[in-house]
């Protein structure tokens, strides 16, 4: 028997109440996966907006600097 099916086993023989205790003790540790993709793009976009251009970066100096800082021996 595999872990998963003893795990259902287990499941299996609990009340609705011994199950919501469960969920309630490893909720905090192992939160619920969730696919709302328009929570998703709220929090994509929220990023976005911090997002700003830089016109006085030079990325091919600041690059050449960051790879001298840590390729440099």
């Amino acid at each position: 028997m595999s872990t998963r099916d003893l795990a259902y086993s287990i499941f299996q023989q609990m009340t609705e109440d011994e199950l919501e205790g469960f969920i309630m003790m490893f909720k905090r540790t192992h939160p619920p996966i969730t696919d709302d993709l328009r929570e998703r793009k709220a929090i994509f976009d929220s990023m976005l907006k911090l997002c700003k251009p830089m016109p006085e970066l030079d990325y091919e100096k600041e690059l050449a600097k960051y790879r001298e800082e840590k390729y440099s021996t």
